[in-house]
């Protein structure tokens, strides 16, 4: 029987003082943290799966870990099977757990370049962000001086060739997207998609946009004033009217991704996650997108399966609402510290709409009936489209 061990990227320690501030209180005792240097990023345990994981500290099959576990507890086997089999599996499916002969590439992902550096004509001004697998960056076209974005695949932070496939075919597919959205002037513009099979990376030029995340103008425009936010709406309306009747659903549609120009219009980024309604029934894509925006009926309360089902029209009209939302209140309605907190509220929770915004000025009543047509708990309850939303703050502001 195959023995597991654990990953080297992976890493289990206590909170201590420097990360309590940031826990809340009733998650500092018996809890750690998990942190996955293969994908940078943290997870919350607490003591009982930490005593699972540290059991593959040596390399051990799941039957010698579940004897261990009966002999520790002094209970039934069978009983402890049936609880820990699948969490085992959900283990080794992160990758948490290898086969004890893997040989793994044990690395902290870094951008592939820096500024000043070089890359097809094209000079590193900025790196921009640092994903999983991707890089943007913020680059100077050497001929003609014009200065561009590019998503950068890169395949150093890529171990296996099927993984660097799948994210390859998903650049490819938003850089199709964009070129079919080439005529609407709310999505940032595609100019070309480059490929190296020798150096194995892609990356897509982009539009560069002089303007700030949503989150961002919220809470540095001193001067804002109800006026403006309704201007905001209205684009972000008009823009995502554009996309649903070019036949394209986002999927990811959250703050990050909505970028706010000087005259308060605004521009659309990121498609990674967008399709095309025409293949929705069929089409397998990858789940993803942040998760304070997640639509209650694509999501589970469990971890080990956080996602139910794939992006649509619905699911995006929710993700305008909370938009929406928070250019009124300047907050989310729903939180949560782990995903099974966030999740029930989501599920189950209802949204608070306060009668005054985060600037203290009425919010109309019928603003607020909107919100809550988006934000519906069952998708067909909501409206069908930004087209359909559009059209009712239209009768409200216009």
């Amino acid at each position: 029987m195959v023995k597991f061990k654990l990953s080297g990227n992976i890493t289990v320690a206590g909170i201590d003082d420097s990360d309590s501030y940031a826990v809340p209180l009733q998650y500092q005792k018996d809890h750690y943290i998990l942190y996955d240097q293969r994908r940078d990023k943290e997870f919350l345990i607490n003591a009982t799966v930490k005593y699972f994981i540290d059991k593959f500290s040596f390399p051990k099959n799941e039957a010698e870990v579940l004897d261990e576990l009966a002999s520790d507890i002094k209970g039934d086997r069978a009983l402890i099977e049936e609880t820990c089999s699948s969490f085992f599996k959900f283990l080794c499916n992160k990758r948490i757990l290898l086969p004890e002969n893997t040989v793994e590439q044990v690395f902290a992902p870094m951008p592939l370049y820096k500024e000043g550096d070089e890359i097809n004509n094209l000079t590193i001004l900025e790196v921009l962000s640092d994903r999983q697998y991707i890089d943007i960056y913020k680059v100077v076209d050497n001929t003609s001086s014009c200065v561009l974005v590019i998503k950068f695949l890169n395949g150093k932070k890529i171990t296996d060739t099927q993984t660097y496939e799948n994210e390859l075919s998903e650049l490819q597919g938003e850089y199709r997207t964009l070129r079919k959205l080439d005529h609407v002037s709310s999505i940032c513009r595609a100019y070309s998609f480059i490929t190296s099979e020798e150096h194995r990376y892609a990356y897509i030029t982009l539009e560069y946009i002089q303007g700030v995340s949503l989150s961002h103008y919220l809470d540095e425009t001193e001067a804002l004033n109800q006026a403006d936010c309704f201007q905001i709406m209205a684009s972000i309306l008009q823009a995502f009217s554009s996309l649903h009747s070019a036949g394209v659903i986002h999927g990811d549609i959250h703050s990050s991704n909505v970028m706010v120009l000087e005259n308060k219009t605004i521009k659309i980024i990121d498609l990674g996650l967008s399709r095309n309604i025409e293949t929705d029934k069929n089409e397998v894509v990858s789940f993803g997108g942040v998760n304070f925006y997640m639509p209650p009926e694509r999501i589970n309360t469990t971890s080990i399966q956080k996602y139910l089902k794939e992006p649509d029209l619905y699911s995006d009209v929710y993700q305008i609402g909370l938009l929406m939302y928070l250019v009124l209140y300047n907050t989310l309605p729903f939180d949560g510290f782990i995903w099974e907190e966030l999740a029930t509220n989501i599920k189950e929770a209802n949204a608070v709409f306060a009668d005054v915004s985060f600037l203290n000025v009425p919010v109309p009543e019928k603003l607020i009936l909107i919100l809550q047509k988006c934000l519906q708990k069952i998708p067909y309850e909501r409206y069908k489209d930004a087209a359909e939303i559009l059209a009712d703050f239209k009768k409200l502001v216009f």
